[in-house]
């Protein structure tokens, strides 16, 4: 099957094993060993690995903001390659969102921000 990387994956969708959505494709991590061909290992999630595709205004902005409400010390969240199951409009991907360290940070917005408002 030929994939078009920026096409096909970039900004596409993300889905776990039951549906749930994980995020947005933001980046493409590839190796290059001698004598082969380049390989995709990972895909990236995460607002600093997007704030890299930027022009650059927006790009530090989004960089500034992200390194004050990021929860994983500017370490962008990859997921194997050989952890996706099918591509199409979505990509789906063998994990559990619900346990998932991509949603560190709106786990913690749930529990100490949309918490304590009244009526919750």
């Amino acid at each position: 099957m030929e994939v078009a990387l920026v096409r096909d994956i970039l900004d596409s969708l993300l889905v776990d094993r039951d549906g749930e959505p994980l995020g947005r494709a933001d980046g493409i991590v590839m190796s290059w060993e001698p004598n082969a061909a380049p390989r995709v290992t990972h895909l990236e999630l995460g607002a600093l690995t997007l704030a890299h595709r930027l022009p650059r205004p927006w790009r530090g902005i989004v960089e500034w903001i992200a390194q004050r409400l990021t929860l994983r010390e500017n370490v962008p969240y990859r997921i194997d390659v050989r952890r996706i199951v099918h591509l199409g409009r979505s990509i789906e991907i063998d994990i559990d969102a619900s346990r998932s360290a991509s949603r560190d940070s709106e786990r913690w917005i749930r529990d100490h921000i949309i918490a304590r408002i009244p009526g919750n």
